[in-house]
């Protein structure tokens, strides 16, 4: 008598390892918003955690393979995945053509704002990754055998007192652009956070960028739970739900610290 083997599709492999590495995602965007939100000015001693926690990422051995390995992976995956499961998802939530049903219940609702947030989010982490770590990434020059990071500036009535706090020392390129040299990194970029949010324009793109990040964060870890086997009855995954919203509300509010608190909550 011969033994019934059980087959696994490759799509239900691709949906663990899409769930696994949101999950990982999810770990990752607490820490870094936790990190930018020292950014605020009226928070952590006007920037000064910011500028020792980055200083402290910045200078950990092989920097660009632990973020290559530990976030470029795990995100390309995820939103490769994510793009197909985009693509091919039949949302119900809203209304009918007469074709399908409408079901505009809680959870249908939830399914259908996590595939639009992915959109969201796939174009703004590209946005974000071409702007912060090409267009504005602070570069390293080496100034007397003293490594010292330059990121160019709009000048500001608030700039030169931060700059002397930081030990930054400024000049002027034109009127309407300033150089920065900063001793370290995390001075650097919290000068080039406040410059980056400056701006009226980049303010809302981020803050619409950051709700659709906590929604698709806090629901995606919600859905990792069950399909994971956490939360097996329907009593435990409804209790989950508060839980996930107050997650949101909690990254929500440390993206919107570095957001409106590194320049406009502190002029």
């Amino acid at each position: 008598m011969q033994s019934a083997q059980t087959e696994i599709s490759s799509a239900f492999i691709w949906r663990r390892v899409h769930s696994l590495m949101g999950f990982w995602l999810v770990l990752y965007l607490g820490v870094h918003l936790l990190t930018n939100s020292q950014a605020a000015l009226w928070l952590g001693e006007e920037g000064g955690n910011f500028v020792r926690m980055v200083n402290s990422l910045e200078s950990l051995p092989y920097l660009p393979v632990v973020e290559a390995v530990l976030i470029g992976i795990p995100l390309l995956i995820h939103m490769l995945w994510g793009v197909h499961r985009a693509m091919t998802a039949r949302l119900n939530a809203g209304g009918s053509n007469g074709a399908a049903p409408a079901l505009p219940y809680g959870r249908n609702k939830a399914f259908a704002w996590q595939r639009w947030t992915s959109w969201i989010l796939l174009f703004g982490i590209l946005g974000h990754v071409v702007q912060m770590r090409f267009l504005e990434q602070p570069r390293k020059v080496e100034v007397d055998g003293q490594s010292q990071f330059i990121v160019t500036l709009q000048p500001d009535e608030g700039l030169a007192p931060l700059a002397r706090k930081l030990g930054v020392q400024l000049s002027s390129k034109s009127p309407e652009e300033v150089v920065a040299c900063a001793p370290t990194p995390g001075a650097a970029m919290l000068l080039m956070v406040r410059n980056t949010f400056k701006s009226p324009l980049m303010v809302g793109l981020y803050t619409i960028f950051l709700l659709a990040a906590a929604f698709h964060a806090l629901n995606g870890f919600w859905t990792f739970l069950i399909t994971w086997g956490v939360l097996l009855s329907y009593r435990s995954q409804r209790a989950m739900i508060p839980l996930s919203v107050i997650g949101m509300g909690l990254l929500t509010f440390l993206g919107l610290a570095a957001i409106w608190g590194s320049y406009w909550l502190a002029r």
